[in-house]
């Protein structure tokens, strides 16, 4: 989408001047490129603020006046306070309307899937996408037709046909799909056993451990040595 915005040269001449800028509801800004010098410029906030919501959604190529001269450009860089948000300063560039640049785009879906009124969950993987192209040929967004994407099937970035575009990022890249739905299988539940009855606790008998059998104490005995028989010799009768 192209969009007009008034700009103004400006050049600080002492400190503080930046800040008084702000104040008075002026953005200071820079204006480069396409071998051209660099040009301290500013523009209103009010007026820039129309062309911020429109760049939320799309793709948008400034004609920016200065002066008698109208400049085509690309927003490069936008930079906010930290803390209240409020703007602090743009970059403009200026592009060739006969040299293919590179932009990002956004992704716009369209219809609604019939896999997801069967069930299934859509599931957007790519939002935007980077391209080259000259600057008139540059889509403010890229739609994306889902209107017969069924349950387990794919859009990838090699099915969109776009003659006049180059994509930068990879075309097996995958755009939007629609899932099969998971069935979570419930938990087990687990079984409690149920408490004893008062009858079953008075029951109960505690299991005594048998006594240790105590080994048998083995009585020492004396070795006796055995007795001596005693020779008695016979003397012959008679002597």
């Amino acid at each position: 989408m192209k969009m007009e915005l008034e700009a103004y040269l400006y050049e600080p001449e002492k400190k503080g001047d930046v800040k008084r800028m702000r104040q008075e509801g002026k953005i200071p800004a820079i204006l480069y490129g396409h071998k051209d010098k660099s040009k301290r410029i500013f523009v209103t906030e009010k007026a820039f603020k129309k062309i911020l919501d429109v760049l939320k959604k799309e793709v948008v190529t400034i004609d920016l006046k200065l002066k008698e001269k109208t400049y085509s450009c690309l927003i490069k860089t936008i930079q906010h306070n930290p803390i209240n948000g409020r703007l602090l300063h743009i970059d403009f560039q200026h592009i060739s309307k006969k040299e293919k640049i590179k932009t990002t785009v956004p992704i716009h879906l369209l219809g609604e899937a019939p896999g997801v009124k069967k069930g299934g969950l859509l599931d957007q993987h790519l939002y935007e996408v980077v391209i080259r192209c000259l600057p008139d040929e540059i889509p403010s967004h890229i739609d994306v037709d889902i209107s017969n994407l069924d349950i387990g099937k794919t859009i990838h970035l090699k099915d969109i046909k776009m003659p006049d575009i180059e994509f930068e990022t990879k075309l097996e890249t995958t755009i939007v799909s629609v899932l099969v739905p998971k069935v979570e299988k419930p938990a087990p539940v687990p079984e409690v056993a149920p408490a004893p009855t008062e009858e079953a606790k008075e029951g109960e008998v505690k299991e005594e451990k048998p006594p240790k059998e105590e080994k048998p104490k083995e009585e020492k005995t004396k070795e006796t040595k055995p007795k001596e028989d005693k020779q008695v010799k016979e003397t012959p009768k008679g002597k």
